[in-house]
């Protein structure tokens, strides 16, 4: 029955004059390829990136997975680009059980769970196997945790990859150089530390939002990870990079929990592998596309400033402020810290010294 609705399809795709397919058209061929017109569940997935990133791709990857694993009886239907609205958005949504999942950064996730703040210190992360070591160990099983207590069941993180400083003004090779630039930030209040440190005048902005207000001046920089700003074209609306991977930023897929829990236990297995898979096969992708990006901005044109180590030890250290006013002063869990660094088997002296 599926082959010849597939059939009937394309014939009447055919006798229309070999036309091209339309967006509706398209998202019909996707559904019948996938089981989607006949799946005896059928849910939607929302994030803001666009559909080329790295990200992207690997919820892509997970929805075909599911459909792969369950055999047909679940079909995920992906939307990119926030075409169904913000990180903040598909997110509430998702809660509320107005969507069925969603993905997001983790920096704009701290409305549900204090615990990605942590994540989100300044240098934290050395390297991606210090940040896989954490993100799928006891850390990020806390994280899921608490975020069941607030109405979701974790999926899986993607990797997003770290940050680096970019702007249209002027090169950037230590913290003072960018003095009072109007750098768009995401809602965490760390990320605005970090900025504010280093001189800067933090402003939180959709990331939707972010091209427009580079192109207008509403900001002149912004921290991001060379794959985002590449397949989201910010290329066109900047002059200047400076790599300091000064956050680990990871994404996060989620699904509303009252969903997940009136699965069947075979159907949420099924979830849970397909997301698993798809999370190693995502990361591998994230690291080819990072390399890769970079290289794009080259050739674009882009100036991409690589700090020395001292200049990379000053902007280490100007930010370890950041710190000292959210750990010493009890504004974040330091307890959780301390099992970060604790299966990093490293010290908060270490990262500054």
């Amino acid at each position: 029955m599926k082959l010849l609705k597939i059939l009937s399809f394309f014939l009447i795709f055919l006798i229309a004059g070999c036309a091209p397919l339309q967006k509706a058209d398209l998202d019909q061929a996707q559904g019948l390829s996938l089981g989607g017109d006949d799946a005896e569940i059928v849910m939607r997935i929302g994030q803001s990136k666009a559909s080329g990133h790295p990200v992207s791709k690997g919820i892509d990857r997970f929805a075909e997975l599911v459909n792969e694993k369950s055999e047909g009886e679940i079909y995920i239907k992906t939307f990119h680009d926030a075409e169904l609205g913000s990180d903040r958005e598909v997110i509430e949504s998702a809660q509320q059980g107005t969507l069925d999942l969603a993905a997001s950064s983790t920096p704009n996730m701290v409305s549900f769970t204090e615990l990605f703040q942590v994540w989100d210190l300044p240098y934290l992360f050395e390297n991606k196997d210090e940040v896989y070591q954490a993100v799928d160990g006891k850390p990020g099983q806390q994280a899921k945790q608490e975020l069941r207590e607030n109405g979701f069941e974790v999926i899986f993180f993607p990797d997003y990859g770290f940050r680096q400083f970019v702007n249209n003004q002027k090169e950037v090779r230590v913290p003072g150089d960018m003095n009072g630039m109007r750098v768009r930030t995401t809602n965490s209040s760390i990320e605005m530390d970090d900025f504010r440190a280093w001189g800067a005048n933090p402003t939180p902005i959709a990331w939707g939002e972010t091209f427009t207000a580079l192109q207008q001046g509403t900001i002149e920089a912004e921290g991001n990870s060379y794959s985002l700003l590449w397949d989201s074209n910010h290329q066109e609306v900047l002059d200047y990079a400076t790599e300091i991977n000064y956050n680990y930023s990871s994404d996060i897929v989620v699904m509303n929990k009252e969903r997940f829990d009136n699965l069947s236990s075979e159907h949420q297995d099924v979830i849970m592998e397909a997301g698993q898979e798809a999370k190693t096969w995502q990361r591998n992708l994230a690291n080819e596309r990072e390399e890769e990006a970079k290289e794009k901005f080259k050739e674009f044109g882009i100036d991409i400033y690589e700090p020395t180590e001292s200049e990379m030890d000053e902007w280490r250290k100007q930010s370890e402020e950041v710190w000292v006013k959210n750990v010493d002063q009890g504004n974040l869990d330091e307890e959780y810290l301390n099992s970060i660094l604790d299966e990093l088997g490293k010290t908060r002296k270490e990262i500054f010294e």
